[in-house]
């Protein structure tokens, strides 16, 4: 199909309200680097608190920073500039938090729940 009418035939799906959708915006390579160097400084600070091998350490975005990253509202220099949030957890020690970081990956704040 030409890609003109597809456009046209999205578009008049979306008009109508046949269908809706909401595609995420995956995170480029310079973004996804940015997240791992600061997740490591969370990453780091549980290594400290807990005697565990590095595999039993689970980091993640937060939710809602994970969904202005998806849906392209949060970039990589935005990162940078103001720093990002991260949940942790320990399996096997029943322990888990976040932790705040700032754009250089710094602990602002660390949380255990």
């Amino acid at each position: 199909m030409p890609m003109k009418r597809a456009r046209s035939l999205l578009a008049a799906a979306l008009t109508s309200g046949c269908l809706m959708i909401a595609a995420p915006v995956m995170a480029d390579a310079k973004t996804d680097a940015v997240i791992g160097k600061l997740g490591l400084g969370c990453k780091n600070r549980v290594l400290d608190q807990f005697d565990v091998p590095n595999s039993d350490i689970t980091v993640g975005l937060g939710a809602t920073l994970q969904q202005d990253i998806d849906s392209g509202a949060m970039t990589a220099e935005d990162l940078k500039k103001q720093g990002a949030s991260f949940n942790w957890e320990v399996s096997g020690k029943n322990a888990s938090g976040y932790c705040n970081v700032d754009g250089a990956g710094n602990i602002i704040e660390f949380k255990q729940f």
